[in-house]
């Protein structure tokens, strides 16, 4: 009798909990197609100077080519001793680089479905409800839903290879001390973050935000999407680890990812803040960039 009782309570419980997650589900599928139809999509333009990148080193490097800017070798400053900065952002110390270059804009869906075409591997895709995962699709929009694998091996495929975290942190910033890419102080409208106050829900297309661009004329550093590095999280790396070509410890449970998203607040989405991600994870607000080392071949001076 007893257990007759506790079947059916349990069974109603099941029943409570299916209706609950189906009425969740749809209320996340109705926020999200009301976002979408809301969106703007527009970037409000701030006057900026528009020679003030002419210095850069700008190339179109890759098998599916792309613009990318050169950074000199030298001592850097990595990390932050600002009261913004979490306990993993710190100390502030001096790191060695090589020369290098990375890429001017995130890599869009567009070019990585060309890679996923020409190599025969899986579709993007993300494990949420929104109304109409396309939104995330669009050609000029970063590739998201790609693990650390994919784009890893993107990048190798393009002849080139994922940032390592002191890298992508010195692109971001130069030695900014833990502000974000445009200066120390945060602004509104420089950089596409949570709400819709930017213009966009979700992602914007690369590049769109001319005014958040980083020291080395980077778009993107802040906000859009979140990118995968090269190396494992140590959350007591930047006090423990290696200074000079910094590449991450050798081994560890989860991935590094810098920049914030759309997702995020202005706090973590600084050129210091740190988050780690299981490798295999397929996000909607996780994207890339590649990195290579300094080729032979002399870089061009146009800019893009």
């Amino acid at each position: 009798m007893k257990e007759g009782y506790f079947l059916s309570a349990l069974g109603l419980v099941m029943v409570v909990m299916v209706v609950s997650a189906i009425m969740r589900t749809r209320e996340v599928r109705h926020d999200a197609k009301s976002a979408r139809l809301r969106q703007s999509g527009m970037v409000k333009v701030i006057l900026t100077d528009p020679n003030r990148f002419n210095h850069l080193k700008v190339s179109v490097i890759g098998r599916e080519p792309s613009p990318m800017v050169f950074i000199e070798a030298g001592s850097v400053i990595r990390g932050t001793e600002s009261e913004l900065g979490q306990f993993d952002e710190r100390p502030m110390r001096n790191v060695t680089l090589s020369p290098y270059w990375i890429d001017l804009k995130e890599i869009t869906n567009q070019q990585y479905q060309k890679f996923s075409k020409k190599t025969g591997r899986p579709k993007q895709e993300v494990m949420i409800f929104f109304d109409d995962e396309s939104v995330l699709y669009a050609p000029n929009l970063p590739a998201v839903g790609v693990t650390w694998f994919d784009a890893q091996d993107y990048c190798r495929w393009n002849g080139k290879r994922l940032p390592t975290e002191a890298e992508w942190e010195y692109a971001a910033g130069g030695n900014s001390l833990g502000g974000w890419p445009w200066n120390a102080t945060f602004e509104e409208g420089y950089a596409n973050l949570r709400g819709e106050e930017d213009g966009f829900a979700y992602t914007a297309s690369v590049g769109s935000y001319e005014a958040g661009r980083s020291p080395f004329g980077l778009y993107d550093m802040s906000g859009n999407v979140e990118e995968w590095v090269y190396d494992w999280y140590d959350e007591f790396f930047y006090k423990e680890g290696q200074v000079t070509l910094p590449s991450g410890p050798e081994t560890g449970k989860t991935k590094v990812v810098r920049g914030g998203s759309w997702e995020s607040t202005s706090i973590n989405a600084r050129n210091t803040r740190r988050h780690s991600v299981f490798q295999h994870r397929k996000e909607a607000a996780i994207g890339f960039r590649c990195a290579m080392d300094n080729p032979t071949a002399s870089p061009s001076s146009e800019n893009k």
